[in-house]
């Protein structure tokens, strides 16, 4: 959807919908898929309070969310369900928490999932080892020694260069 039939036929009432909720003291998050970071100012301006499911298939670095917005919304999501959770090892998942964690945790507000979904295609050692790592780095205060060497890793590297060679 273009910034232009959002802004004309969503942001409304999507506004609407938050300030419901937050009439009744309750926050406020997002689900919308796909790549939406021509929308996403918009969606910050509308007053939500967190993001889901922020997908790294779609082209959402969550880094980058994290420094546009991680001091205005919480985070949740980005371990990728498409490729990683269905046909990746339980090792691979472990590196892929590590990371997402490294980028999105520090300073807080972020809440780790998957990339939309536990759809039945994930494999259940992969969504286990995904618990595991996000009980086992996923506390606070982060470990520093994992931020600098996590922080700049991109575990989709290797989904999204699959995904270039088939197009």
């Amino acid at each position: 959807m273009s910034p232009a039939m959002f802004r004309k036929f969503v942001l409304s009432y999507l506004s609407k919908a938050i300030r419901l909720a937050h009439s009744y003291g309750l926050p406020f998050i997002k689900h919308t898929d796909d790549n939406i970071w021509k929308i996403l100012d918009m969606m910050i301006e509308a007053g939500i309070d967190g993001l889901h499911p922020i997908e790294p298939h779609a082209g959402m670095d969550i880094g980058e969310v994290k420094r546009r917005y991680g001091d205005k919304i919480c985070l949740v999501g980005n371990i990728n369900c498409t490729s990683l959770l269905p046909m990746g090892t339980p090792e691979e998942v472990e590196e892929a928490v590590k990371e997402t964690i490294a980028k999105a945790a520090p300073g807080g507000g972020y809440i780790l999932s998957s990339s939309n979904s536990i759809h039945p295609g994930v494999k259940p050692e992969n969504f286990i080892a995904m618990v595991k790592a996000a009980r086992k780095y996923g506390k606070y205060p982060i470990d520093p020694r994992l931020i600098e060497t996590y922080s700049r890793k991109n575990y989709m590297e290797k989904y999204l260069a699959r995904r270039r060679i088939k197009a």
